[in-house]
């Protein structure tokens, strides 16, 4: 009987050491997003159990919160949900939608935990979304001069909904498209879960037409005219003060890498006094002068959201681009302005969109797959000055 008592206690201390080894945030990771991100966190919680990462949990309760908010509000530090959306309807070019698989089976998470040593990622999957009668009827009625309104409404909407959840349970977020029609829902999300943002947006275009504007017609060239008060009213049947209640300060909107600017962009831009460095501007003054007077632009106390569209970078480095436009950023002059404002501390979330595996040859979509995960691995964490933490610094002996 002793001997049966004692083999019970030695269980019980074992199950309550393994349990204390499951930090917080993965035991609640493991259970908060069931089924689409269930792999995740299962490796997530293995990888915590071998002591391999080191996760710091905080949890916020206020007065009347119930057990699902506290635990959404339980985020591991260093963390990345990263979300797909294979959304290719915001232009003419089939392609872009086979873009976030293709990062992944090009090792994108790999990528990224070699450049963090103490990153936590999540992958989320591809985002599902489907098209209801509203939407469609907003289309017939108001914006049928606008290719595919009704299916950009609905993937922007679920979007909304994805960024938000994922700030809830990560201290970071990537979404990576299809094309940069994506940007609404992105930075919309990210407003309303962060309502002081700042906005950096790489592009070789401003993306800030109006569907009165716009010659092709193509959504990808409007996202911006959606986040900004300023433009809200030229959208007054889309419901915006539902879907996105919170507007970007036009002031907190900085540009990089513009070179194909259609003139009612160009007046629009001139009109609100909006910050953008086109790549003339570069030329004469440099990347670092460009990178002081962007992070001079942004609000110190802002987090930050970067929008990187694939063609900012010169056609000669990311050739696989439905609009690609030579006399582009250099992939140096692009990892260093993503180092600049990773430095900040302040990033929290990054698109990274338009890479089409369908244009160019083999070798072109190879150049331009590894160009976006060059970019990725320096906004996540990659030095190329190098770093040593998290090795044995008494290898040579103590001083």
């Amino acid at each position: 009987m002793i001997v049966l008592i004692w083999q019970r206690c030695c269980r019980r201390r074992r199950r309550r050491r393994r349990s204390r080894r499951l930090c917080l945030s993965c035991a609640i990771l493991s259970e908060a997003n069931r089924p689409a991100s269930m792999l995740a966190s299962q490796k997530l919680a293995s990888r915590c159990l071998r002591c391999l990462v080191r996760c710091k949990s905080t949890t916020s309760i206020g007065s009347g919160s119930n057990s699902s908010r506290a635990k959404a509000s339980v985020v591991a530090e260093q963390s990345l949900g990263i979300i797909g959306v294979p959304f290719a309807k915001g232009q003419g070019k089939q392609g872009v939608e086979l873009a976030p698989d293709l990062l992944r089976q090009s090792n994108l998470r790999q990528v990224l935990q070699s450049s963090h040593d103490g990153l936590v990622i999540r992958d989320y999957g591809n985002l599902q979304y489907a098209v209801d009668e509203t939407l469609l009827q907003q289309q017939r009625v108001h914006y049928h001069h606008i290719r595919n309104y009704a299916d950009f409404m609905a993937c922007n909407r679920a979007l909304i909904e994805q960024v938000k959840l994922m700030l809830q349970q990560n201290s970071q977020f990537l979404a990576i498209g299809g094309d940069h029609a994506i940007g609404f829902g992105s930075v919309a999300g990210h407003l309303q879960h962060t309502p002081n943002l700042s906005l950096v947006w790489i592009d070789a275009h401003a993306d800030i037409n109006l569907h009165s504007t716009s010659q092709s017609g193509n959504i990808h060239g409007m996202p911006v005219s959606f986040l900004l008060e300023q433009l809200r009213t030229t959208w007054q049947h889309a419901g915006l003060n539902e879907i996105a209640p919170n507007c970007l300060p036009k002031d907190q909107l900085v540009y990089i890498g513009l070179r194909d600017i259609d003139p009612y962009e160009a007046f629009i831009l001139n009109k609100f006094g909006i910050r953008y460095y086109a790549m003339d501007t570069i030329d004469r003054v440099g990347v670092p002068k460009i990178i002081e007077m962007t992070l001079d632009a942004l609000n110190p106390q802002n987090k930050i959201h970067v929008s990187f569209d694939i063609d900012a970078l010169d056609s000669n480095v990311a050739p696989s681009t439905g609009t690609a436009v030579r006399g582009g950023l250099t992939l140096r002059e692009g990892i260093s302005i993503v180092e600049a404002l990773r430095d900040t501390k302040r990033v929290q979330g990054v698109d990274l969109v338009e890479i089409n595996p369908k244009l160019g040859n083999e070798r072109d979509v190879r150049t331009t797959v590894e160009s976006g995960l060059e970019i990725l691995k320096s906004m996540f964490g990659y030095r190329r000055s190098g770093h040593w933490s998290n090795i044995d610094t008494g290898i040579l002996g103590s001083d």
